[in-house]
């Protein structure tokens, strides 16, 4: 597909932006479907992908009578990747409702102060910078410090199958802290050598750097002390690190915001809060129904986790593991759903896992329910990306036929895409589909070979990946046309 030169992209942005504004009458969608040439049939569209040994399967159904419309190996199992958010968002909502807020808090018991933790999946550092101004306001001037992030499981990673390094892939706590990613920076000392500091937080003790020849590399080698990140680089430059201890990390971070506040504070220790500790401060977070929107608009790993476990510890009563808070949540929307719980099994709350399955009948069954309900006065499409328009599914402004009329959450991991969600036919029609493609037996070569591919593995999945994305694209513009 030929791109723009980057200096023109903003003003095709901008074009597109006052054209959606103007109204979706004006957008040319619903004459360039009505005038269009029927597009091949669903058959010859997925011979015509090139995807051999994949399989494709589907639902297309009618939300308002049920009916389904078309469908294609719509009971078997296919990797759903970040779908799976579909799920854990509908399972949250339902569990603790839109309205719910994840709480963070400074505790005082005698000359102790905790920082407990709730799971808020959005805490920032600006609010860990008013939670000390607000113990300061309080009389807080010197104390014990500890943290406690109790309320649920803590890991270094959410899939250990996944790349180490990847900030997708950071470490998950009740005291987690802007998606528990660092940003590093590095530069030649005028003196030679390399100077290097990260934010938020300027400790380095966990990080080597040295100044050497070739790419830029990023290794995790274990240590004692957890998780240490080496560095070659020849010339300056920057990226994000996960972070692999996000509770001591998010306490570290604490400690040095109050003391700007005028709090000393002895170094973090963990423990929990005794349950007379009275409280000193009160941080709330945004409704879960805003949150939700936020991790299906953008696809982000630690706040479906989160989410996903927060929800799980109100059905439970205590903390879960990932993988068992996940099968709690499908228990309980097997339960809501009816049936006999088959068709999906999810063994995280994001789809980071490529143990994860569902077949597409199972997951239109969960968008037809989710459409008759509201979450903080808000319905479920409303949280999902728009094509052409916002999150995910922002880049479809090259498809005007599909513009606005795609509310949908993408799923993507090597030899796994899926896309599943409502789409409004330019004849009014409003449809629920789920639609998958799958490569099982590519993906499982890929686990064996371990979570590093080199650079001639991703290029293949990458161009895999493209011909399912186009595979995609012709099947919907079908079924706008068709139905």
């Amino acid at each position: 597909m030929r791109t723009l030169p980057s200096e023109l992209r903003p003003v095709r942005r901008l074009v597109l932006t006052l054209a959606l504004c103007l109204g979706l009458a004006a957008w040319p969608g619903a004459a360039a479907l009505a005038g269009a040439k029927a597009p091949p049939a669903a058959e010859a569209l997925i011979a015509a992908a090139g995807l051999e040994g994949a399989r494709t399967g589907y639902i297309v159904a009618d939300l308002d009578s049920g009916a389904v419309l078309a469908s294609r190996r719509a009971d078997e199992a296919f990797l759903p990747a970040s779908t799976a958010k579909i799920a854990t968002a509908v399972a949250a909502l339902e569990i603790l409702g839109g309205e719910h807020r994840f709480e963070t808090s400074l505790r005082l018991s005698g000359d102790r102060l905790y920082l407990v933790g709730g799971g808020d999946p959005l805490l920032a550092v600006e609010d860990l910078m008013s939670l000390a101004r607000a113990a300061a306001d309080a009389g807080v001037r010197r104390a014990r410090f500890h943290y406690d992030d109790s309320l649920l499981p803590h890991t270094a990673e959410i899939d250990d199958g996944q790349s180490g390094r990847a900030t997708y892939n950071a470490g998950v706590s009740a005291l987690s802290l802007s998606f528990n990613r660092r940003r590093l920076v590095w530069g030649a000392k005028p003196g030679g050598g390399l100077a290097a500091f990260a934010l938020p937080g300027g400790d380095l003790a966990p990080l080597r750097a040295a100044l050497g020849k070739g790419e830029t590399l990023f290794h995790r080698l274990e240590t004692p002390d957890g998780p240490t990140w080496s560095v070659t680089a020849e010339r300056p430059g920057r990226t994000w690190l996960p972070v692999r201890q996000p509770s001591r990390f998010t306490a570290g971070l604490f400690r040095e915001l109050a003391a700007m506040q005028g709090l000393a504070l002895t170094e973090p220790e963990a423990g929990p809060a005794p349950a007379d500790a009275r409280p000193v401060a009160l941080h709330k977070g945004a409704r879960l129904v805003d949150i939700a929107a936020l991790s299906l608009q953008y696809s982000n790993n630690l706040v479906a986790e989160l989410v996903g476990l927060g929800a799980a510890r109100e059905l439970a009563g205590r903390p879960d593991s990932l993988p068992a808070s996940a099968a709690r949540l499908q228990a309980e929307l097997d339960r809501r759903l009816g049936g006999d719980g088959t068709g999906w099994l999810l063994d995280r709350h994001s789809g980071l896992s490529s143990l994860s399955r569902a077949s597409p009948r199972r997951m239109a069954a969960l968008l037809r329910y989710a459409d008759g309900r509201r979450y903080g006065g808000r319905s479920f499409a409303s949280l999902l990306p728009i094509s052409g328009w916002k999150g995910s599914l922002a880049g479809w402004e090259d498809e005007p036929a599909l513009a606005f009329r795609v509310w949908a959450k993408t799923g993507t991991m090597y030899y796994g895409r899926g896309l599943a969600g409502f789409l409004y036919t330019a004849s009014g029609r409003r449809l629920a589909f789920a639609l998958y493609t799958s490569d099982l037996d590519e993906r499982g070569r890929l686990d064996a070979l371990g979570p590093e591919p080199d650079a001639e593995e991703k290029e293949r999945a990458d161009d895999w990946l493209e011909r399912a994305r186009d595979l995609e694209r012709d099947l919907l513009k079908r079924w706008a046309m068709a139905f």
